[in-house]
């Protein structure tokens, strides 16, 4: 069995009103299905922000092989830097698919509607905190990270358990057609968003909120694109009116998404992050490490199609104001779970990277470790991007590795990156 793990679009700005236009997309990459990431687990999260102070609390429960395993990033969408990019109606409820249904049962809905960082838990229909925000009053604050290097190592693992726990396993309800997008539990929602706000504070970037309107949105995106994998139709982020289970709702999700195939909610953010096959461009994972990140949208489906389930993550929200800082990488400066130091590397940085080069030093053993820099396409997220691709080694843990990026702004620039196993 084969599932489907990467595909990306590209989009360029095309001026002052931040639209785009969409003018290619990456290759496909495959994997074994018994090959890929379990990153499942099971338990609740807790919800409340632990004593950490930057990390964010709650006892995640147990995860099994956490975002750790390989796997590639579904479709990324994409856009202009700093801008809106690809489509942005956020359709909502003015699309109903037609004959295909409803859309499912209504969201939950609390009065007074939450503010910025909170969502509506649907038990209590009471306004919660989300994943990487802290109750002050009457408000979600946001938990800032700060410079990753001063993340000790229980912050950081603290961060990777429980950004890693699945509260939901099975997130999805059918609706009353095949068409209908049916509804995904806010709980699973809560997993996607944790799983985002946990890379981008592993990075130093503030945390991202989920929009209502971008959910509904999505929701149809997911529909749609469930059913129009790659190789169906010629651009999945472009479904024709004559898709199964188009909607304009949906079709518009899909021009401004990144889309995966074939895992559930959360796992679909790790495969963005992993975004593996993707080296060219590395456009999932810089747009949920874009400093400009503040809004996302998250949308699953899990009614059929080639490979069973697709999910559609909106990718061109902006609104944050949280410092930004000159670079971040990934892995990060500082400790960092030894799965992430084995993810392929990124070095993202506000100014050019085209000249960028690195040295990485083993600095236990003195011994080189070997990268092969990856140039890669412009056009995603807020920063511009290289790669290096270790070359026939791995990390351990307990493993210590010097770092110097030359050829940036501001360079060299020095760091360790100090892999943890984080049991």
């Amino acid at each position: 069995m084969r599932k489907l793990v990467a595909f990306a679009l590209t989009a360029i700005g095309t001026g002052a009103a931040g639209c785009a236009s969409l003018l290619d997309y990456d290759d496909l990459s495959f994997e074994d299905a018994d090959a890929a990431a379990g990153s499942s687990g099971s338990g609740a999260s807790g919800g409340n922000l632990g004593s950490g102070g930057a990390a964010f609390g709650g006892s995640a429960g147990v995860t099994s092989g956490g975002a750790a395993g390989v796997g590639n990033a579904g479709s990324g969408g994409a856009g202009a830097t700093g801008g809106s990019g690809g489509a942005t109606s956020t359709g909502g409820a003015t699309s109903t698919g037609g004959a295909t249904g409803t859309g499912g049962a209504p969201p939950v809905s609390c009065s007074p509607a939450c503010g910025h960082g909170f969502y509506c838990e649907p038990a209590s229909q009471t306004c919660k905190c989300l994943y990487g925000f802290v109750q002050n009053g009457t408000q979600c604050d946001p938990v800032l990270p700060g410079d990753p290097t001063t993340h000790s190592e229980a912050e950081v693992c603290a961060q990777w358990k429980n950004g890693n726990a699945i509260t939901d396993p099975n997130p999805w309800t059918a609706g009353p057609t095949e068409c209908d997008p049916g509804t995904t539990s806010r709980a699973g929602i809560n997993d996607a968003v944790a799983r985002i706000n946990m890379y981008r504070w592993l990075v130093g970037l503030g945390p991202a909120v989920d929009d209502a309107a971008r959910n509904e949105t999505n929701r149809w995106c997911a529909a749609v694109v469930s059913w129009n994998p790659p190789g169906t139709v010629p651009n999945p982020h472009s479904p024709p009116a004559t898709a199964k289970c188009y909607t304009p709702t949906g079709a518009s999700g899909a021009g401004s998404s990144n889309i995966s195939w074939g895992v559930g909610v959360a796992e679909a953010i790790t495969q963005f992050i992993i975004d593996n096959g993707n080296f060219t461009t590395f456009g999932h994972r810089r747009w949920i490490l874009s400093a400009g990140t503040g809004v996302t949208g998250i949308g699953h489906y899990a009614g059929g199609g080639q490979y069973g389930r697709a999910t559609c993550q909106y990718s061109f929200g902006g609104g944050t104001t949280y410092p930004a800082p000159d670079w971040v990488s990934m892995p990060p400066a500082g400790f960092a779970p030894t799965a992430i130091v084995n993810y392929v590397w990124t070095f993202h940085h506000k100014s050019s990277v085209g000249s960028a080069s690195i040295k990485v030093t083993n600095a236990n053993t003195s011994a080189d470790m070997p990268m092969k820099t990856l140039k890669l396409s412009g056009g995603y997220g807020s920063y511009s991007t290289v790669g290096f691709q270790q070359q026939g080694w791995s990390a351990k843990a307990g493993d210590v590795f010097d770092v110097v990026v030359d050829g940036v702004s501001g360079g060299p620039i020095s760091y360790q990156v100090k892999a943890s196993a984080c049991n």
